[in-house]
């Protein structure tokens, strides 16, 4: 991973969001967050990757997701 590409991150207790903002331009605020929300159910669907779909037990979960230039 690029230091110039840094993961674009989504975390929950409340849910947020966060990302590099340099590597989306300029129009883009870099985190989002809503404490009202809490996540429920992670699914990760994708081409080459092994699928993922389960329900949260707690809502302490994180998904990184690493990105770079193709």
């Amino acid at each position: 991973m690029s230091p110039s590409h840094p993961p674009s991150i989504i975390t929950g207790g409340s849910v947020s969001i966060g990302f590099d903002q340099s590597a989306f331009g300029d129009a883009s605020q870099g985190r989002y967050t809503n404490a009202d929300k809490v996540t429920e159910r992670v699914e990760i669907t994708g081409t080459g990757i092994q699928n993922y779909d389960l329900s949260a037990t707690g809502h302490n979960v994180t998904v990184k997701i690493i990105h770079g230039n193709s």
